[in-house]
């Protein structure tokens, strides 16, 4: 692994170490309640505050100051710190949690993401990490633009998370590993080419598309619901096809021009979720589910007890049982759990 940096700049910013001499600057952009408590921590009421803050939380070896490059008008922070479960060392475990925040003065400029950018590129070109992990709460619509554009993926939420202040919010995590990062830069071969995601609207789901979105349907259930016969998923189809044309919400990933799995939902409900084999694995279950969870409140689903590994897939995302049929809706008897976002009693 190597060494920490003293400075990461970009075309507009200069990512650098706090120093003491920072705490007025500081004390500016963090006495605002609107940064700090959007990510869970009180606003600074001090320049002493600001300055103990720098001396200890911002003494981090990968804690930056994102300043401005031509005048060094300090602006926001950004800064990578070890991973859950490591033992304190950054690079030791091979991951790290990438945070950053902004002065309200300077929203919507693209500062965040740049600076962002800046430490993703230093983790995994400099320090060779293998995976970043950031987070958001949930309502904090604006970091999570920044995560979708430096292109992390959804990959779980943790309902029920106390925060430095002591209230309890539902937390929405992303993964950002290497390859992801290497590829979306053109800085890797032989990794699969980038999912674009979009919204199907009920017009644009001819026949077509339907036709498409039942054949992805039928190789996925083939691959992994191994307790449906043929017959089965002969009487499944019209079904299928019917729900795909009538669903609220329908999202659609593609990967080199072809479909690779959809996911609809409605009344708070993932009704559907189908992922082209060739792409198991790849994470683009994950970015569907994600995209229902955090975008369109999805809140429950159900899913074959005889398909563990889906169940599994969605307490991984947050989900847990609280309840049971012993038939599917067509009164087949494949059993249902039926499960809801959080920890159930």
């Amino acid at each position: 692994m190597k060494k920490e940096a003293n400075e990461l700049t970009t075309a507009r910013l200069v990512l650098r170490h706090w120093s003491e001499a920072d705490a007025p600057a500081l004390f500016s952009l963090a006495a605002d309640p609107a940064i700090g408590l959007a990510a869970g921590w009180s606003p600074h009421r001090s320049e002493a505050e600001s300055r103990e803050v720098i001396r200890t939380v911002f003494a981090a070896p990968e804690v930056y100051a994102v300043t401005m490059r031509g005048n060094g008008e300090a602006v926001g922070c950004a800064g990578l710190t070890p991973a859950a479960g490591a033992d304190g060392s950054l690079t030791a475990g091979g991951e790290a949690v990438l945070g950053y925040w902004t002065g309200r003065s300077h929203w919507g400029r693209g500062i965040a993401t740049e600076a962002a950018g800046a430490l993703l590129r230093h983790a995994f070109t400099t320090l060779g990490l293998r995976a970043v992990w950031c987070a958001h709460y949930d309502g904090n619509a604006a970091s999570r633009r920044v995560m979708e554009k430096c292109g992390f993926g959804y990959h779980h939420s943790t309902p029920d998370t106390a925060t430095p202040l002591g209230d309890l919010r539902t937390e929405h995590h992303w993964l950002l590993t290497a390859d992801g990062f290497l590829r979306r830069h053109g800085m890797a071969e032989d990794i699969p080419s980038v999912v674009s995601l979009c919204e199907i609207s009920r017009k644009e789901r001819c026949g077509a598309f339907t036709a498409e979105a039942v054949s992805l349907w039928e190789e996925s259930v083939r691959a992994s619901h191994h307790f449906l016969t043929e017959a089965d998923i002969a009487a499944l189809r019209p079904y299928v096809a019917e729900a795909v044309g009538a669903i609220d919400t329908l999202l659609a990933a593609r990967a080199d021009g072809r479909l690779a799995g959809f996911i609809g939902v409605q009344d708070r409900k993932i009704e559907m979720l189908f992922v082209a084999p060739r792409l198991f694995g790849r994470g683009i279950g994950t970015m569907l589910a994600g995209e229902a969870i955090t975008r369109l409140g999805a809140v429950l689903v159900d899913v074959n007890e005889q398909n563990p590994a889906a169940a599994d897939f969605y307490r991984r995302l947050g989900f847990s049982v609280f309840s049971r049929d012993a038939t599917d809706g067509q009164g087949r008897p494949f059993p249902i759990l039926h499960l809801r976002m959080g920890r159930q009693e």
